[in-house]
């Protein structure tokens, strides 16, 4: 299941076609951390927008969703050198193609099933 955190709701519907339409489930649509870290528990994949309406967020709810519920992450931004990427997580640039954000949640989708475990425990933050 893949959570959607995008705060402008036409991109993240028009996300989530995409998504649905490559074969993936949505557990849901937040538009900031407080929305994400509810519905983190229901997804494997988190789709993050890297700049939400609340500031720069986005780096801070991917940290927390990965160490709280071992969520993988794929960036979703205008602004791609605000990426914080030690991960080498999958980024898409906007504008983009379907095709692009179908190929960037297979991987993630790739490197999620990698991992041996999830985290247990809630999210912390850094």
């Amino acid at each position: 299941m893949r959570l959607l955190i995008e705060d402008e709701l036409g991109i993240a519907l028009a996300i989530e076609d995409v998504a649905i339409e490559a074969g993936f489930e949505i557990a849901g649509i937040a538009g900031n951390m407080s929305e994400a870290l509810e519905l983190g528990s229901e997804a494997d994949i988190a789709i993050i927008d890297v700049r939400l309406g609340d500031g720069l967020t986005g780096p801070s709810i991917a940290r927390a969703l990965f160490s709280g519920f071992g969520l993988g992450v794929v960036y979703f931004t205008v602004n791609p050198g605000l990426i914080e990427n030690p991960n080498r997580r999958p980024a898409v640039t906007k504008p983009t193609s379907p095709e692009r954000i179908a190929d960037a949640l297979s991987m993630a989708a790739t490197n999620a099933s990698a991992r041996t475990h999830r985290v247990a425990s809630g999210p912390t933050f850094h």
